[in-house]
């Protein structure tokens, strides 16, 4: 683009010109190095500080008995990015290999114990069949919804009485026969 402004006359508009402070090569090169030697400087401080810790941290380490043999336990496939792990001494709780067939015997174990003979312990504690307990609780609320009924005003089967249209009708039953 043109930054001389003139037009055909040679006028010139003097305060039509472009700007002199735009940032130079320098600036910008002096940017990165400042960039650079400071990432320099705190990847530095950083190793210091992981050399140095860790040279604490086994100065603070205890030295293991001579006594004591090291076991080297073989790499797992299964744990294979962790440190040495005695597969057998893991820790609780471990993860299910079969979830389903565990979920299956579960329930099968759950519903044995719903439909178990009924038994009474040393304590008083009563188990009752599942069904059976049901058919109580069922025979129960039928007693109690009985019973407020027949507490409840208006509530209750519906007495009815005679119509005057019933005697009328027997009436003329007897005559035809």
């Amino acid at each position: 683009m043109a930054t001389n402004h003139t037009h055909e006359h040679g006028n010139t508009n003097p305060s039509v010109t472009f700007d002199k402070t735009d940032l130079s090569a320098r600036g910008i090169l002096v940017f990165f190095s400042v960039m650079i030697v400071f990432f320099v400087a705190m990847s530095l401080t950083a190793l210091g500080l992981w050399v140095g810790l860790n040279k604490a941290a086994d100065k603070h380490d205890p030295e293991p008995s001579p006594l004591v043999k090291n076991v080297v336990t073989p790499r797992s496939q299964v744990l294979m990015n962790t440190a040495n792990v005695n597969l057998q001494k893991f820790p609780e709780p471990r993860l299910q290999h079969d979830d389903a067939g565990d979920m299956e015997r579960f329930q099968l174990q759950q519903a044995a114990e719903l439909m178990a003979e009924p038994w009474q312990d040393q304590q008083g504690k009563v188990h009752l069949p599942i069904d059976h307990a049901m058919q109580l609780t069922l025979g129960r609320l039928n007693a109690r919804t009985a019973a407020a009924i027949e507490n409840y005003p208006g509530a209750g089967p519906a007495k009815s009485e005679p119509a005057a249209e019933e005697p009328a009708m027997a009436e003329a039953e007897a005559e035809h026969k």
